[in-house]
């Protein structure tokens, strides 16, 4: 199953999703699925990336391990970030009223298939 197909089937089985997307650390996206252009995604995504690094900056420090996941829910959307490996984060974003438990299911379930394509 390619990049695209996975993406497309976490977004598609996750009500209230708006896209996903795998990002590079950087957070320039290297593959999307969006179903809705309301957000500027992109910049989210770069903006979202150096919140994770600086995260995981804190949970080394404290001695808690790898940063695995993290979630940031706003008024108008929830997003979920996933790390892939060193290089690449799986994103996963909601509208307010979207299934969370679903989401965040189908996003940690798609990492393994994820991982067979790099």
């Amino acid at each position: 199953m390619s990049f695209s197909e996975i993406i497309k089937q976490v977004v598609r089985g996750t009500d209230g999703a708006i896209g996903a997307l795998v990002i590079g650390r950087d957070g320039i996206p290297v593959q999307e699925y969006l179903l809705d252009n309301e957000f500027d995604i992109q910049s989210m995504t770069v903006e979202y990336s150096a919140l994770f690094k600086e995260i995981e900056k804190g949970s080394q420090a404290s001695q808690m391990g790898y940063t695995k996941e993290v979630t940031v829910i706003t008024e108008r959307a929830m997003t979920m970030l996933r790390k892939l490996n060193d290089d690449y984060f799986f994103v996963l974003v909601l509208k307010p009223e979207g299934n969370f438990g679903k989401g965040r299911f189908l996003l940690r379930m798609s990492v393994p298939k994820l991982l067979k394509e790099f």
